[in-house]
């Protein structure tokens, strides 16, 4: 069977009621398919965080049945997520996309290297540091559909660090409530702005 046609997911007559007498999820039927892409849709209080939760798996305090496929995991990004409120809000994302940083790192040296007069008067060192760029493309060999922009280095980061947390995993399912105040704002700044936010 391919595998965009295999059901890896199921949840069966799923109930979930909170005391003393709220229900919010009654004989809920659903099935995912290896790859699929779902948004869960509704308004506050309609029970979209409690079914994330059940497929999740924090949740176990529910009527029906969920099952997942063998070999399959699920990772969970909670809407209040317990944050160290001693760093910076660009600290914790870093925290998370700790690969990814370590990667970018290691591509400043490496191309700081590259100016380094001792490099360039030294065959063996340069041999090494050619080596050591080389290196970098294992983890950077799959490449989004539309290749960054040459003239925009700052904006290429930002698009292969998006690539990378986004299309790591082939199945997600995310849930957003209908907006009830919109405020356009011009952008000020997000690196220094979190750079020097609490994270709460």
């Amino acid at each position: 069977m391919a595998d965009d046609k295999k059901i890896i997911f199921s949840m069966v007559g799923v109930s979930k009621t909170y005391p003393p007498q709220k229900q919010v999820l009654k004989n809920i039927y659903l099935s995912f398919f290896y790859g699929a892409k779902i948004g869960i849709i509704g308004l506050n209080g309609s029970g979209k965080s409690s079914l994330l939760k059940i497929i999740a798996g924090i949740d176990k305090d529910y009527q029906g049945e969920v099952v997942f496929s063998p070999g399959y995991s699920v990772g969970y990004l909670e809407q209040d997520p317990q944050l160290d409120p001693s760093k910076t809000v660009i600290e914790v994302v870093r925290e998370g996309v700790q690969p990814i940083m370590d990667l970018l790192a290691e591509y400043d040296s490496v191309n700081a290297a590259f100016g380094d007069p001792d490099v360039l008067e030294d065959p063996d060192k340069m041999e090494a540091l050619l080596a050591r760029q080389a290196a970098q493309w294992t983890p950077c060999s799959v490449r989004p559909t539309t290749s960054p922009s040459a003239h925009s280095p700052a904006a290429s980061a930002v698009e292969w660090l998006s690539y990378a947390c986004c299309y790591s995993s082939p199945t997600c399912c995310c849930s957003t409530s209908p907006p009830t105040t919109s405020t356009p704002s011009q952008s000020t700044g997000s690196n220094n702005t979190c750079a020097n936010m609490p994270a709460q």
